[in-house]
C-alpha cells in the first residue's frame, strides 16, 4: 500500500512531461488565457504549449486560479477566496469534492495553478505549480531520460531532485489508460477551434456502470498535433491524432466535468534559460532510490 501511494505521488508530479515513443517531437503545457491565433494549418513541432485544468460550470477553477504561491499560505488563500462565494456556489464546490475522493486528490496534486512546458528539438522542459509544490522537469527525447526537481510551496528548503528513464512509467503502469473495450466511442461530427487548431470531437461512454470507472469522456483531436503527445496526458486514449482537450465526467450524468485543455500553443524558438531547471543535491535515481524519493515527495505534498 505504501509503495502504491508513493508511485501515485511520483506519477502525479511527473506526468506533466513525458515523451511518446513513436515520434521525436516533444510537447509542452501550462494554464492561461486563450490564444488569439486562428486556424493554424502547420503541424506543431517546436515551441510552447500552455495547458489549463479547470471545472466547467463550477467556480472552483476561479478560486484555484486566484491562488498565488509567491504570497505563501495557500490554505489561507483558499479559505479567503471561498468565503467570497455565495452559499450555492460553495455548495457546488463541496458537491464536486465530496462526490469523488480521487478527484479531490487530483486537485491537490495536479499542476492547477501554473503549467508551462518549453519544447526544442527532442527536448522538453516543464515548469509548473500545484497547490502543494513547484515542479521543474526536463526530458531528453533522444535517450528518453529526464530529471525532475520538486520543491514545497510552504517550505522552499524541502526539495528533491531525481533522474528517470523510459522504463520508469512503463514498469509502474501509472498512466490511466482507457480500456476501449469498456467504452462506446462515437464521433460527433462536431469541430471546435482550440488554441488556433481545428479539432474534431468524439465521445466515450462507459458501457456498464462501475464505481471505479469514468462515466464519460469528451475528446478533441487535431491533425496538426502529433499522436505522440497523447502519452503525456493523465488519461491515455488510442486516438489517431493528437488530443488537445479532454473533458472527464466521473459520472455519465454529471454536468460538471474536469477539463484538461491546451489553452495556448506558441510555435517558435525557446531560450536556453527556459530549457534549464533548478536542481538540489543529491540527485537520486528513479529506479534504485524509489523509497527515498517517495518519502521526500510525501513530505513535500503533505508537509511532513
Amino acid at each position: 500500500m505504501k509503495n502504491g501511494i508513493i508511485l501515485l505521488v511520483v506519477f502525479l508530479c511527473v506526468i506533466s512531461c513525458k515523451k511518446g515513443s513513436k515520434q521525436e517531437q516533444l510537447l509542452s503545457m501550462k494554464g492561461e488565457e486563450t490564444t488569439e491565433i486562428k486556424n493554424i494549418k502547420e503541424n506543431f513541432t517546436e515551441g510552447k504549449i500552455d495547458i489549463q485544468i479547470y471545472f466547467r460550470g463550477n467556480r472552483l477553477s476561479e478560486v484555484l486560479n486566484r491562488v498565488d504561491p509567491s504570497q505563501g499560505d495557500i490554505q489561507q488563500q483558499l479559505k479567503k477566496y471561498t468565503k467570497e462565494l455565495s452559499a450555492e456556489e460553495a455548495e457546488n464546490i463541496q458537491k464536486v469534492m465530496s462526490a469523488n475522493p480521487v478527484l479531490a486528490m487530483q486537485i491537490m496534486f495536479l499542476p492547477m495553478l501554473n503549467n508551462e512546458i518549453f519544447v526544442r528539438g527532442n527536448r522538453a522542459t516543464a515548469k509548473c505549480d500545484g497547490l502543494m509544490y513547484h515542479l521543474e522537469n526536463t526530458l531528453n527525447g533522444s535517450n528518453e531520460t529526464g530529471t525532475v526537481f520538486i520543491q514545497s510551496q510552504s517550505d522552499k528548503d524541502n526539495q528533491v531532485t531525481f533522474n528517470y528513464d523510459k522504463d520508469f512509467f512503463g514498469e509502474s503502469q501509472l498512466q490511466a489508460r482507457i480500456d476501449l473495450e469498456m467504452y462506446d466511442r462515437k464521433p460527433t461530427g462536431e469541430t471546435e477551434e482550440i488554441a488556433g487548431y481545428q479539432c474534431s470531437k468524439a465521445v466515450y461512454t462507459l458501457k456498464n456502470a462501475s464505481p471505479m470507472g469514468i462515466g464519460k469522456l469528451e475528446v478533441w483531436t487535431s491533425e496538426q498535433m502529433p499522436e505522440s503527445l497523447n502519452f503525456i496526458h493523465p488519461y491515455y486514449l488510442e486516438e489517431e491524432h493528437g488530443i488537445m482537450k479532454i473533458a472527464v465526467y466521473h459520472d455519465s450524468q454529471s454536468d460538471m466535468p474536469m477539463v484538461y485543455e491546451f489553452k495556448k500553443v506558441s510555435p517558435g524558438p525557446v531560450n536556453d534559460s527556459d530549457m534549464e531547471i533548478m536542481q538540489s543535491q543529491p540527485v537520486y535515481e528513479g529506479k534504485s532510490d524509489m523509497e527515498t524519493i517517495g518519502a521526500r515527495l510525501m513530505g513535500i505534498m503533505f508537509g511532513n
